[in-house]
């Protein structure tokens, strides 16, 4: 319909002012959706995609049980740690990375000359020569964060590990990336290294295997299976029993890391659990850290991430969405793109390449809600409106129906069961000629204001205003349970109403009203009748003539309210509807069964 059209024709701009809203919360809050989607998507993937590798990582943890088995503390092993690095050159492994940190200072001093051991420093210097000639050696750098430089390790150990031969740094760092929520997904590459340095402790490990170093991206979480670690002391064990063969067993070209494996020691957050000595938990060792990143560098590579532009892209045009009408089919659609987009993201994740959506999802649901909430606010602006505009025009149940959408004036017309009801004031045409215009138009305003407020009261409809006289039809355009029962008990007050309105004219030096009604039941014809430029839904048929007939046949039968046999029978035939037998009525050729009913003598059956 036409009002519908206007309402249809909305400005865009707020659209698109919400559409950018959405955009900027979306891209705010992007960062920390993506986070929690690479994290399941991660965790999709190992579960139901599993990747196996082809080059390991070993690890062997310093533990609880062999800090308890030595007499020193760890800054002063240089014993073990010396016959350690011993061990594992003799088994041959490709590479040792050493995620430990060696003192800045001699020791010696602390010890008695005489004491065992007391030469800790020449000891640890030698194991790391000889370490150094059999495979190649990384020890970690730390980070100091108070001093903001590398914490310092003593001049000769860092003397010796400078002389390491070949294109493998012997010190690298060891700093990771944290997100904002503290985890580790993106590697620590040179442009988040101080002095823009590509040599990191996974890289140089990585690259004694003849992997490259400029690495960037995130670490592959997906490839491997979760770390075991080899105890520092079965290592130390079986070198004493001299079991050469299961060393090399165990590390003989492979790449060997070695770092601390307590609970509550140097734990990094990382996005799905990677120690089987910690189930299910997201906080492990940092050597797990620097582990699960050569295995992503020797089997495949990093993940690469999608361009930050093509993300924001994506998420721009997730909110033109909010431009469609908001409907089932809309939200539909809507969530089979999501849905698909967020099944290709973590596709393309298994294949290494990670395609931000979090962003893209949450434009999507925040244009759509912005929408819907525009769209709720407009069309009960528009409705308020309307109603406001043509509440004296409709009846409320055609208003209803009109703003429920359920009346078009494009559709024709068709047949429904309706119950039809005219009323008109006897002898009022004598009556007016007696009064000036103005107060007979005063008087049927005040008349037809309280009848048509009875009709609708009862679910009726008023269709028309005809000089002193009304139709009004129930069970159409809004359904009624009983129509018939609807239309005699609006009958009954409009009455009773009249005979308190005459009570006022009295009161005012008037002459009363009269009125009869008639009411008919039965097929008619409900639609918009007129021009495309002026039209009315309105009833007609032969239902509408027989009862306007049976109300100028009133005044003749001396009822005041005339009824069908049809509406009667519809009511079961109560004992108040007095049966009048068959009557020919003006216009048609056959006789019609009536009955009267005077409401003053008994009320309808409830």
């Amino acid at each position: 319909m036409r009002f519908r059209q206007r309402l249809a024709r909305r400005p865009l701009w707020p659209l698109l002012l919400a559409a950018l809203g959405a955009s900027a919360l979306a891209l705010l809050a992007a960062p920390a959706v993506d986070a929690w989607l690479f994290d399941r998507q991660v965790d999709v993937n190992r579960r139901w995609a599993p990747q196996p590798v082809q080059h390991d990582v070993v690890v062997v943890g310093i533990d609880g049980a062999f800090l308890d088995g030595i007499d020193e503390p760890l800054a002063l092993s240089h014993v073990h740690l010396a016959a350690f690095l011993r061990a594992v050159t003799d088994a041959r492994p490709a590479v040792v990375g050493l995620d430990l940190v060696l003192p800045e200072k001699r020791f010696e001093r602390l010890l008695l000359a005489d004491a065992p051991g007391s030469d800790l420093h020449r000891t640890l210097v030698a194991g790391l020569m000889y370490s150094m000639q059999g495979a190649p050696l990384v020890l970690a750098k730390v980070w100091d964060h108070r001093r903001g430089h590398f914490r310092n390790i003593h001049i000769d150990y860092a003397t010796v590990l400078a002389m390491q031969p070949g294109p493998v740094q012997a010190t690298a760092s060891a700093l990771v990336l944290t997100d904002r929520d503290g985890r580790v997904r993106h590697y620590a590459g040179a442009a988040v290294q101080p002095e823009n340095s590509p040599h990191t402790l996974a890289s140089e490990v990585s690259a004694a295997l003849g992997v490259r170093r400029d690495w960037h991206g995130l670490v592959n979480y997906q490839v491997g299976d979760e770390f075991t670690y080899i105890p520092i002391q079965d290592v130390l064990r079986l070198a004493r029993e001299g079991k050469e063969a299961r060393l090399r067993e165990l590390f003989a070209g492979k790449a060997v890391l070695v770092g601390t494996v307590e609970e509550d020691t140097d734990l990094i957050g990382v996005p799905v659990p990677l120690a089987t000595w910690l189930p299910q938990s997201r906080e492990v060792p940092g050597v797990l850290v620097h582990a699960q990143t050569v295995r992503s560098m020797l089997n495949g590579g990093l993940v690469a991430a999608a361009a930050p532009a093509l993300a924001w892209l994506l998420t721009v045009c997730a909110t033109l969405v909010g431009l469609a009408r908001a409907n089932l089919r809309t939200l539909l659609l809507a969530l089979l793109a999501g849905a698909a987009l967020l099944v290709l993201s973590t596709v393309l994740l298994r294949q290494r390449y990670w395609l931000p959506v979090g962003g893209v999802l949450l434009a999507m649901g925040l244009s759509l809600l912005g929408r819907a909430l525009w769209q709720a606010w407009h069309d009960a602006h528009g409705k308020r409106a309307l109603r406001a505009s043509f509440a004296g025009h409709v009846s409320p149940a055609v208003m209803d129906e009109i703003l429920a959408g359920r009346l078009d004036t494009a559709r024709a017309g068709g047949a429904c069961q309706a119950c039809v009801l005219f009323s008109d004031l006897r002898g009022f045409t004598a009556l007016s000629e007696a009064l000036p215009p103005e107060d007979v138009v005063a008087l049927l305003n005040r008349y037809f204001a309280r009848m048509t407020a009875i009709v609708h009261r009862h679910g009726g409809s008023v269709d028309k205003f005809m000089g002193d006289g009304m139709m009004a039809v129930f069970g159409v355009p809004n359904p009624l349970p009983a129509p018939e029962k609807a239309a005699l008990e609006a009958a009954h007050e409009m009455l009773a109403e009249l005979a308190v309105l005459n009570e006022e004219l009295a009161a005012e030096g008037r002459a009363p009203l009269d009125a009869g009604i008639g009411i008919h039941s039965g097929l008619a014809i409900a639609g918009h009748i007129g021009s495309p430029e002026r039209n009315a839904f309105t009833v007609v048929g032969d239902t509408v003539n027989v009862a306007a007939r049976l109300e100028a046949l009133t005044k003749e039968l001396g009822y005041p309210v005339l009824c069908s046999a049809a509406v009667a029978q519809a009511l079961g035939l109560p004992a108040v509807l007095e049966p009048l037998g068959e009557h020919k009525l003006r216009g048609r050729q056959d006789t019609l069964a009536l009955y009267g009913w005077r409401p003053a003598c008994g009320k309808l059956p409830v």
